[in-house]
């Protein structure tokens, strides 16, 4: 097996912690929080400008943290940048297929998928093209890398089942913010 031609831009569980030059963590921790005093400031359209006057800086992360679910801000939209980050991200075509679907199957705002709407593998495998196989392994792999969890209920008639919870890795979040921050936002001038 070869490497990939280019360096990834998120971890993956095989890989080992990084360490991190503490003055670069500061720097990107205080960029992030001149970002976050700037964001909270007026409205919306204000918000927009401060964001686009503060370069964007990717805090750096660990492998275990990179893995760990995102925390999305007000203004940004889970199934937005769910669909994004999985476009952007170099897993396999089926995983990234499998998780197109589950998108639409959770709910747009939390990515939780109702245990009672939870797909089974076969009619997962109808909906993609995919094998059953394929299925499970796209799923193996979305649960790996961090795009699907699974959450325990604790109460209700479902109570002890598993849910479905899609979520955004938070390397992929961090690299989809410092992606959009490049890009002009549509009718707005830069």
């Amino acid at each position: 097996m070869t490497a990939p031609a280019t360096p990834r831009s998120f971890p993956t569980p095989g890989d080992v912690a990084r360490r991190v030059d503490p003055a670069t963590a500061f720097a990107a921790t205080a960029a992030a929080a001149a970002s976050a005093r700037a964001a909270r400031a007026g409205t919306r359209a204000e918000r927009r400008a401060a964001r686009a006057a503060v370069p964007y800086t990717p805090v750096a992360l660990s492998a275990a943290e990179g893995l760990a679910p995102g925390k999305l801000t007000r203004d940004e939209h889970f199934r937005k940048y769910y669909v994004f980050g999985v476009r952007r991200s170099r897993m396999p075509s089926s995983a990234r297929l499998l998780a197109h679907d589950l998108v639409w199957r959770a709910g747009h705002h939390n990515g939780r998928i109702s245990p009672n709407a939870r797909p089974a593998p076969e009619h997962l495998a109808e909906a993609t093209g995919l094998t059953v196989a394929q299925v499970d392994v796209a799923l193996n792999t979305l649960t790996t890398r961090g795009w699907l969890t699974h959450r325990r209920l604790t109460d209700g008639p479902r109570a002890g089942s598993n849910q479905w919870v899609l979520a955004i890795p938070a390397a992929a979040l961090e690299d989809i913010r410092a992606f959009l921050s490049t890009r002009p936002t549509p009718g707005h001038t830069h």
